[in-house]
């Protein structure tokens, strides 16, 4: 048997008790993290942060605590960034209570996303709304929303400190999808109503009905670590990999030094852009704001 559906005012208040109890653990977390100034820490910085001698933890504590989008990042990145942090058991124990908020608040999100797209808005809204002395201050940082994708993910941790760790990023590409001209329109359609997207809209009119579009997403880099263990058996270690988009919180004791690791540099190095299929595709969008594409004359 289903289960019922919750009213549009239960939803918003869960969302917003949810994401208000993210923000307190999130909080607190930092709190931990900070009193933990005496454990060894190393987190990426780039030549400017060096420079201006941003403390490591502190810049942690910053990108644990990031929940907005940035306006002179892409919209679809978030922020990453190789390190480890020495921890104690309650700085811990916090960051697993961080972690739980952060499902909790992105289920009442999803639960949110099945009302009717008006009522979904008018929550996000209010969302905002009541963090709006938080987002004023956020703006003038050059922050404007809040990114989901943020939010939800998990601050990496560890219960056993690891022999070694490996970073490594791994390549930035793009994927190109076949869409119909019915399947960009609906894209369009779901959106917010703007003078872009009409105008969008007004350009789809020019194309003929059998034409195939080409719509580009980009592959952001992702960040892992390879972690090495001691255990018991012949080979004497244990290995694992995961993703470690934010620097991973591992038990120390006072005095004792981070895993080996090899530093890496905070954002992924550059490569050349292959063309391969992307020749095929015209360089300049047919639709920027859902990245769709025409084909070059000769593909069409």
């Amino acid at each position: 048997m289903a289960a019922p559906l919750r009213s549009p005012l239960l939803l918003k208040t869960e969302l917003l008790e949810s994401y208000q109890s993210l923000v307190e653990r999130l909080d607190g977390c930092a709190t931990r993290v900070r009193r933990d100034s005496a454990l060894a820490v190393w987190v990426s910085r780039t030549e400017t942060e060096m420079a201006d001698g941003l403390d490591m933890r502190l810049k942690a504590i910053q990108l644990y605590r990031a929940l907005w989008y940035e306006e002179v990042r892409d919209g679809r990145e978030t922020l990453t960034c190789p390190g480890i942090v020495g921890a104690s058991d309650d700085t811990l124990a916090a960051a697993r209570a961080c972690n739980a908020a952060k499902d909790r608040f992105k289920a009442a999100v999803l639960a949110v996303k099945v009302l009717e797209r008006l009522e979904r808005r008018e929550v996000m809204a209010d969302l905002h709304r009541r963090q709006e002395t938080l987002a004023l201050a956020m703006q003038r940082m050059g922050v404007a929303r809040l990114n989901l994708k943020q939010a939800y993910r998990h601050i990496p941790l560890l219960d056993q400190r690891p022999l070694k760790i490996g970073f490594t990023w791994s390549k930035q590409g793009r994927v190109i999808q076949r869409t119909s001209l019915a399947a960009a329109r609906r894209l369009l359609e779901q959106r917010a109503e703007t003078p872009q997207i009409r105008l969008e809209l007004q350009r789809l009119t020019q194309v003929r009905d059998d034409e195939m579009l080409a719509r580009v997403r980009g592959v952001c880099p992702h960040l892992r670590a390879n972690l090495v263990f001691a255990a018991p058996g012949e080979s004497g270690v244990r290995r694992r990999l995961m993703q470690a988009p934010l620097p991973i919180l591992v038990p120390l004791q006072p005095g004792q030094a981070l895993p080996d690791f090899v530093p890496v540099a905070p954002e992924p190095p550059l490569a050349p852009r292959l063309r391969r299929a992307d020749v095929r595709i015209e360089d300049e969008p047919l639709l920027p704001s859902v990245r769709i594409h025409r084909y070059r004359i000769a593909y069409r």
